[in-house]
C-alpha cells in the first residue's frame, strides 16, 4: 500500500456534503427547463430568458448565478452563457448529451430510496416496496429507455473483445441475459454478420430492446425471451452468453447460481461475457471511490447486492465451471468487461 495524505474532516467539506443534493437539483432542473438549450451558443440575459422559458424572471435569475456557481454557466458582464465546450454535454442537440443519464442516475425512485438509507443499513438491504429486484419494475423501462453513449463505452469494448473469436465460427447465437436497451447484443450484431441475438428481460422492457434493434436495422436478427432469468426456458444452446451490469443486484452466491445455470445454456467451447462495476481487492476505497459508492446504491436498490471485487468475480466464474477468465479495461468503457469460456 503506498503512503497517501492523511484524510481529513472539516466544516467546509461536510456543508459541500450536506448540500450535495442542491447541485443535483440544480442540474435536473437545468435540464427540465430547457435552459441550457435555451441559451445555446448565445450570451442572454435572465430576462429575455425567463421570457422564452415561460418562468418567473427572479426566480431563473437565482437559478442561474447558482448553475454558474457551480460551473455549469459562466457569467459575461452580468449576462450567461455556457461554459467553453459545455454544449458538447449540456445541448440536446448533441450526440454526446447528458439530459438521458439524469433519469438513471438522478431518478425521483432513487432519490426516494436514499432517504431511507438509514432502515436499509439497519435491515441489511431495501426497504422500498419496490426495488431493483421487483418483477417488471418500471424503473427498468427509464433504463433502456435513456441508456446513452455515457453508458455504452463498455458495450463498445465487449464487442471489440468477442469479434476476434467469433469470425471463425460456424455460428454466432447469443443470449443476452437482462438485455435492457440491448445495445451490447446490437453492437456485436452490427459488426458479426453471422450474430443472432435472444435477449432475456422483463415484458415491460422488451418492447424496448426491440425498437433499439429496429433502430440500427437489424430486427431480423433478435427475438425476446420475456422473464426471470432465473427461471424462465432459456432455449439455446448458445455460442456465446452476456450478462451485462447485472450481477452487482446479487450475491457472490446467487450470482454463482446464475452463472452455472448459463454455463448449461452454452456450447461447449463456448464464451460468456460479463460488465460491472468492480475493483482489486486491497484497493482503498479513497483511491477509487466508484465501485464502492456503487454499492451503497445496490444497498438501497437490493436484498444482498453489492460491487464485486474481481477476485470474486474470478472465482465465481470458477466455481460455476468456467475456465480462462479474463479482464478488459478501457477508457472509454465506465465499467470493467470480462469473458470466460467453457471448455
Amino acid at each position: 500500500m503506498t503512503e497517501t495524505e492523511p484524510t481529513t474532516v472539516t466544516a467546509k467539506k461536510l456543508h459541500e456534503i450536506m448540500r450535495g443534493y442542491v447541485k443535483t437539483a440544480l442540474l435536473r432542473t437545468a435540464i427540465e427547463l430547457n435552459i441550457f438549450d435555451g441559451i445555446g451558443d448565445r450570451t442572454v440575459d435572465a430576462d429575455g430568458l425567463a421570457r422564452a422559458l415561460g418562468v418567473d424572471a427572479r426566480a431563473l435569475r437565482i437559478t442561474l448565478d447558482s448553475l454558474a456557481a457551480i460551473g455549469l454557466l459562466r457569467t459575461v458582464d452580468g449576462k450567461y452563457a455556457l461554459p467553453v465546450d459545455g454544449g458538447k454535454f449540456l445541448l440536446s442537440s448533441s450526440p454526446t448529451f447528458f439530459g438521458p443519464s439524469l433519469k438513471l442516475g438522478a431518478s425521483d425512485w432513487e432519490w426516494d430510496a436514499q432517504k431511507r438509507l438509514t432502515e436499509a443499513v439497519r435491515k441489511g438491504g431495501a426497504v422500498m416496496d419496490s426495488h431493483a429486484l421487483t418483477p417488471e419494475f418500471d424503473y427498468w423501462e427509464d433504463f433502456a429507455e435513456n441508456t446513452t453513449w455515457f453508458n455504452n463505452g463498455a458495450a463498445e469494448l465487449m464487442a471489440e473483445q468477442l469479434l476476434p473469436w467469433a469470425k471463425d465460427r460456424d455460428s454466432v447465437d447469443v443470449l443476452d441475459v437482462a438485455c435492457s436497451h440491448g445495445y451490447y447484443g446490437v453492437n456485436l450484431a452490427k459488426a458479426e454478420p453471422k450474430a443472432r441475438v435472444w435477449g432475456v428481460d422483463w415484458p415491460n422492457v422488451l418492447p424496448i430492446t426491440a425498437k433499439n434493434y429496429e433502430r440500427n436495422g437489424i430486427s431480423d436478427r433478435f427475438s425476446g425471451i420475456p422473464g426471470d432469468m432465473f427461471s424462465v426456458p432459456l432455449g439455446g444452446p448458445y455460442d456465446v452468453v452476456m450478462i451485462t451490469n447485472v450481477l452487482h443486484h446479487f450475491s457472490a452466491d446467487t450470482s454463482t447460481n446464475l452463472l452455472r445455470r448459463l454455463f448449461d445454456a452454452l456450447k461447449p467451447g463456448g464464451r460468456i461475457a460479463v460488465t460491472g462495476h468492480t475493483f482489486v481487492e486491497g484497493e482503498r476505497p479513497e483511491d477509487k471511490p466508484l465501485p464502492y459508492l456503487f454499492s451503497q446504491i445496490m444497498l438501497v436498490m437490493t436484498d444482498e447486492g453489492e460491487t464485486h471485487s474481481t477476485k470474486t468475480y474470478e472465482r465465481m466464474f470458477t466455481d460455476a465451471g468456467f475456465v480462462n477468465p479474463q479482464i478488459f479495461t478501457a477508457e472509454k468503457a465506465m465499467h470493467t468487461v470480462f469473458t470466460a469460456d467453457k471448455a
